[in-house]
């Protein structure tokens, strides 16, 4: 957003001017933000209600950094030389300025939704439709009540695309996130366990990401993996997928089966993925495999867009993955396969294979933190993950960390892998201090955990105690 009247953000949020104290009532102000220590001269902040602090205790801040105007809720709030709009709900006002932009943006927006792949999945779209115009995407993990409405307020009017994920942890969220992106396109990742402490069961979880296609506007697309096909028709809107095709266009994607857009001939070589569609090659600069549903719902999405394959191609060539995403980092001891961003069962399962399938000269290496979030099936998971880092066949080294590190260890045990080749702690804390004792020259060590955990602090000791000598993705 390149800015607006004061008088039409009072007119949008509903609000009134609360207490102007010594402040001039300003012209026009700049960006919405909701974090004070992100403000710049001209912007408003939005004073959001929280448990621990209310955003109107940043008020202080938000001034000194130069903010132009505040939007507070009912209970009011004011500071010298900052002029303060009092609403009904602030959060509700953040939600009224986003709808007022994505109205007078012309952009075709895209909803990316699903139980793990999300942010992937937006870039490798955002990439091939930057390549015909401007394209907008949510920044960060922008994606829930307050970082959705943040990144439609980020967009501007040169926008030609706007690429929006939209994440959920329980039910009764993607739903309002998708009617207030009002999304042209919609974009299914794929089903997962993730978060099943809020959702309660599999069957929450597809009824509510499919929530999602509800809101693709007539005429739209839909991009659904294949192998969720059946569980739309189970369990999404009343067990009719007729409800949710709507008229819109419906484009299935997976590997060697049957969809409408299929990857063929798929390998994966130590970061570099390779697949075939329709007769194009592609070659992605990526860690894993599973990446291949994210590049071919990329691939929906530009063939919608007259974009050709082999221009999709050249594209991704040069995609690289986010850090805490399966990001590669060389050093001179050995190489780290950074996935710590977050895990759910489905990817940690993804994991594995990634560090069974790399070509490394000593031992593979798989660091873990407990998932979150799994509810009365926590346990269940965590055994099923140390089984098949048993039954993989490729992993040499299973080290886990936190409360449920026993429990994944001794799975992995009990379904043959050696004692002596775990290892396992009550803590993060506990595995950083053992790290330097553990690593060995060669070793390709793959790390991943649940966002609680911070295991990207792994990965930093990793390279302090290995003196990285690059740090990025792999080149080929």
């Amino acid at each position: 957003m390149i800015g607006m009247e004061f008088n039409e953000l009072l007119s949008v949020t509903g609000g009134a001017i609360s207490a102007t104290s010594s402040a001039a009532i300003p012209g026009r102000v700049g960006r919405v933000v909701t974090d004070s220590r992100s403000v710049e001269p001209g912007d408003v902040f939005v004073a959001l209600p929280g448990g621990v602090r209310d955003g109107v205790q940043f008020l202080p801040d938000a001034a000194k950094r130069g903010a132009a105007a505040a939007i507070v809720g009912p209970s009011g709030g004011r500071y010298p030389g900052l002029a303060c709009v009092r609403v009904e709900d602030s959060l509700q006002a953040l939600w009224a300025l986003a709808e007022w932009n994505r109205d007078r943006c012309h952009a075709l927006r895209v909803a990316v939704t699903g139980s793990f792949a999300k942010t992937t999945t937006r870039q490798m779209i955002q990439r091939v439709l930057s390549d015909v115009g401007p394209a907008h995407q949510s920044p960060g993990n922008y994606n829930n009540h307050v970082g959705v409405p943040l990144s439609l307020l980020g967009m501007s009017l040169e926008d030609e695309f706007g690429v929006f994920e939209l994440a959920a942890s329980g039910g009764g969220e993607v739903g309002p996130l998708s009617k207030l992106v009002q999304p042209s396109a919609g974009i299914l990742t794929g089903f997962g366990r993730a978060h099943l402490g809020g959702f309660g069961t599999f069957e929450s979880v597809v009824r509510e990401k499919s929530r999602m296609l509800e809101s693709v506007a007539s005429g739209g697309l839909i991009v659904v993996p294949a192998e969720c096909v059946e569980h739309l028709e189970r369990v999404g809107k009343g067990g009719r997928l007729d409800g949710l095709r709507g008229d819109s266009k419906w484009v299935t994607v997976g590997l060697e089966a049957e969809a409408d857009i299929v990857a063929s001939d798929v390998e994966h070589n130590s970061g570099e993925l390779t697949f075939t569609v329709d007769g194009q090659r592609f070659r992605i600069p990526v860690a894993g495999r599973h990446f291949v549903v994210a590049a071919l719902s990329a691939v929906a999405v530009a063939r919608w867009q007259g974009i050709s394959d082999a221009k999709s191609a050249a594209v991704l060539s040069t995609f690289r993955t986010s850090t805490g995403r399966c990001h590669v980092e060389r050093t001179a001891v050995g190489t780290v396969i950074d996935d710590s961003y977050n895990a759910s069962p489905e990817s940690m399962l993804a994991a594995c294979r990634v560090l069974t399938e790399w070509s490394s000269p000593g031992r593979r290496v798989l660091v873990l933190g407990d998932m979150s979030e799994l509810g009365e099936q926590a346990a269940v998971c965590h055994g099923e993950l140390g089984a098949e880092v048993a039954r993989s066949g490729g992993i040499d080294r299973l080290w886990a960390a936190g409360w449920w590190a026993e429990s994944t260890v001794g799975a992995a045990i009990e379904a043959g892998m050696p004692r002596e080749s775990t290892w396992s702690g009550d803590s993060v804390e506990q595995l950083l201090d053992s790290l330097p004792g553990l690593l060995e020259p060669g070793d390709t060590v793959l790390v991943k955990g649940a966002r609680r955990t911070r295991m990207e602090r792994v990965v930093e000791r990793f390279c302090e105690v290995s003196q990285p000598v690059r740090v990025g993705q792999v080149n080929h």
